[in-house]
Formats: C-alpha cells, sequence, structure tokens
C-alpha cells in the first residue's frame, strides 16, 4: 500500500508544485553561493553548516516529491468488502457508486475515492491520504527548518558575520547580492508563516484522530469513537512505532495492525 506511482492531470497542480520546485532550487542554488561558500572560505563558518543546510534542502525536495507521486490510498474499482462484522463500516459513494470503508472521501479532482482522505493538496499536485499523510508532514516540517535556516543565514550575513572580501565573491553575486538576499528572505518569510500555520492543524488533526474534511463537515464527534493515545495516532499514520523512522522520508510504510473499528469507524 502506498507503493504505486500515483500522477495527477491537473494544469493547476502542475502550476503549483512547479513554483514550489522553483524555490526550492533558488535558495539551493543561490544561499550556498551567497552567503556558505564566501563565508566558509575565509574561515567565518564551518563546513557542518553547509552540509546541514544540504541536509535539510536533500530532505525537503525528496519529501515532496515522494507526495506528489505516491498513492494517497486510492480505491480499487472493485473492492473486496469483508465478509465478518466490520462490513457494517462500509458505505456508498453517491458519486462513483462504489463501496468504500467509512471516513474515506471522494476526490473531485481527482476523480476516485481515497481512503482517510485529508484535503486535496495543489501544491502537491496529490490528494493527502492514508498512505502519503506522513510524508505530507515530512514536507511541511523540512520546510519550516530549510526556510528558517535561510532566514538565520540572511540575518547573520548583514549583522553577524564578518564582512566579506570582494575578491572572493562572484562577479554577478557581488553585483546582485542585495537583490538577491530581498528575494530569499521575502520567499523565506511567506512560505514559513503558511506552512507553519497548516503543520500546525495538520498535528492537531493527528493528536484528535481527525481529517481536515471531517473537521469541515462537523461529522466526526468526541463521543464517535474511542480516544487513542497520542504515540498510536503519530504510529498509525507514520506506519511505524520507532519515532526516529518519522523523519525518514526514504522508506516504505507500512499500515499497522490495529482495531477495524479503530481505523474506519466513525
Amino acid at each position: 500500500m502506498g507503493r504505486q506511482i500515483h500522477f495527477v492531470v491537473d494544469p493547476q497542480g502542475w502550476c503549483c508544485m512547479g513554483l514550489i520546485i522553483l524555490v526550492w532550487l533558488y535558495n539551493t542554488i543561490f544561499i550556498p553561493k551567497v552567503i556558505l561558500f564566501p563565508h566558509y572560505d575565509e574561515g567565518h563558518i564551518s563546513a557542518l553548516a553547509i552540509l546541514c543546510y544540504y541536509f535539510c534542502s536533500l530532505f525537503c525536495i525528496a519529501s515532496l516529491l515522494r507526495a506528489s507521486v505516491a498513492d494517497p490510498g486510492k480505491l480499487p474499482e472493485n473492492p473486496e468488502i469483508p465478509i465478518t462484522v466490520e462490513r457494517e463500516y462500509w458505505e456508498l459513494c453517491n458519486k462513483c457508486n462504489m463501496m468504500r470503508p467509512k471516513r474515506s472521501h471522494h476526490c473531485s479532482r481527482c476523480g476516485h475515492c481515497v481512503r482517510r482522505m485529508d484535503h486535496h493538496c495543489p501544491w502537491i499536485n496529490n490528494c493527502v491520504g492514508e498512505d502519503n499523510h506522513w510524508l505530507f508532514l515530512q514536507l511541511c516540517f523540512y520546510t519550516q527548518i530549510l526556510s528558517s535556516y535561510t532566514l538565520i543565514l540572511d540575518f547573520c550575513h548583514y549583522y553577524y558575520f564578518l564582512p566579506l572580501k570582494k575578491g572572493n565573491w562572484d562577479v554577478f553575486v557581488f553585483r546582485h547580492e542585495l537583490a538577491l538576499l530581498r528575494i530569499s528572505a521575502f520567499m523565506g518569510l511567506i512560505i514559513l508563516g503558511g506552512i507553519s500555520g497548516l503543520f500546525y492543524t495538520q498535528l492537531m488533526g493527528i493528536f484528535t484522530d481527525t481529517t481536515s474534511i471531517e473537521k469541515m463537515s462537523n461529522c466526526c464527534e468526541d463521543i464517535s469513537r474511542p480516544r487513542k493515545p497520542w504515540q498510536q495516532t503519530f504510529s498509525e499514520v507514520f506506519g511505524t512505532h520507532w519515532k526516529i523512522l518519522w523523519f525518514i522520508p526514504f522508506r516504505q510504510r507500512q499500515p499497522l495492525r490495529v482495531p477495524y473499528h479503530f481505523a474506519n469507524h466513525v
């Protein structure tokens, strides 16, 4: 589950995702060239600062690409419905006229039902569902770290680091240094502000075991299902009890075996 390539044909989603990749490319290329490498050459910072920046950048783009092409939990055309008591946790979709587990939702953009769908995100050009929710959370997390790191470097370059010698500068960078850093700071502030609010709502949704769609439709009340510890809800989303693996995008998610009424009952 979650290992198939899922490609959504949506020009609006392509534009949104392309914009995110352009911002990532800009910061990955110009920030090291304007700040990190020149200050490293003059001994103002260590190589660890450069490695940490590229490490955050790598994890950010990896989670973005994987979240955008991962199967979010698309239901097959003829799902196998259990003949046991679990059958009561299935329902009929009034849009595609197919049986689906409860807590699933029909995405109008993708044209199919997704298990435990949270929302459709144009910035990854994909739905956020049961099988790629963990990648979306990693994307939010590493985007915040990379944006914060970039803003700190922009600030330190002007107010903390020693002045650079002009001989160590690239001609283009030297002529457009101020403009490059202003663009970087502006993009960092916009992305950090937007993604922080989104990340907070996602965390609160996991803590309460509620999707964004359920919050908007007010169909999920406190008495609708038993409360679970936050460790369990996070483990179910990330597919592992090992907390260190929650931060690694280079792995495959394995659904945990949990009671069916916990996983699907609303």
